[in-house]
């Protein structure tokens, strides 16, 4: 699907048009969720489980992959909550919910907490589970993570089991997949590539970075050799050849009469 719409075969996806605006489309969201995490789940083992220690680090495994969920559908006080995707692994449940954008708050602790409380009414989510956001944060550091965690404690009330939150930017889970395939060296690396060329295709369309930002500081100085031309004065015009002229006032009935001659026509009369 993915192929079929970056070359502009959208009818039917939801994004019909090749130069349509994607932040207007609907379930721009869900496609770029759905493209991303899909290929993740396709990774050998041992890819992913590299992956997901360079992304959540060493102490977070989920072990193998027994089974996964997009969308699916929950159920808190007779309402329905719908988490993005949920992986199920031997070890423990990765819960995720994605948002549009790197550098914007989307990510709000209410929808989370009823997420989770869920997930846990539902025994979808056991001890230990991972929530894991990706996308709609200002900034991913320490600090803005512990003060979303906060928020998330909160709105749970100390209802609930043990989890753990990770928060990662679109930008560092591409990067993290790049480092797990760039430590490939079988005969599967040349596939591997080419789904990370892939996702860097989707990242493209929807707009997200791939490599990290370079601020002027820290471009190196460019040496340029340049030729001054020789410069062409014009010359200075005398105030004297300028003539001057002062506009006054008068009025109509001042004017003389121009001299207008007129000159009649014959008529011709048909008979």
């Amino acid at each position: 699907m993915l192929t079929a719409i970056l070359n502009g075969k959208r009818l039917g996806s939801g994004v019909e048009g090749r130069h349509s605006s994607l932040g207007d489309a609907t379930g721009a969201e869900d496609i770029l969720t759905a493209t991303i995490v899909e290929r993740l789940i396709y990774l050998p083992e041992s890819v992913r489980d590299s992956f997901f220690v360079q992304l959540l680090g060493p102490d977070r495994s989920i072990g193998t992959l027994d089974d996964f969920e997009f969308w699916p559908s929950w159920w808190l006080d007779e309402r329905r909550v719908e988490p993005d995707v949920v992986l199920y692994g031997s070890e423990r449940t990765l819960l995720i919910e994605a948002k549009r954008y790197d550098d914007l708050q989307q990510q709000y602790a209410a929808q989370l907490a009823n997420e989770l409380r869920a997930g846990w009414a539902g025994k979808h989510l056991g001890e230990g589970s991972i929530l894991l956001t990706i996308g709609g944060l200002q900034n991913y550091t320490q600090k803005s993570i512990s003060e979303l965690e906060s928020q998330i404690e909160r709105e749970l009330s100390g209802a609930g089991s043990d989890y753990e939150l990770a928060c990662c930017s679109w930008y560092q889970l591409f990067q993290a997949l790049e480092a797990a395939i760039s430590n490939v060296s079988t005969d599967s690396a040349p596939g591997l590539k080419r789904l990370l060329d892939d996702i860097a295709a989707a990242y493209e369309w929807h707009g997200l970075r791939i490599l990290p930002r370079r601020w002027l500081g820290q471009l190196a100085p460019v040496s340029i050799d340049s030729t001054r031309s020789p410069t062409f004065a014009p010359r200075t015009v005398s105030a004297k050849r300028v003539p001057s002229r002062v506009a006054t006032s008068r009025f109509l009935s001042d004017l003389s009469a121009p001299s207008i001659q007129i000159t009649q026509f014959p008529i011709a009369r048909w008979s």
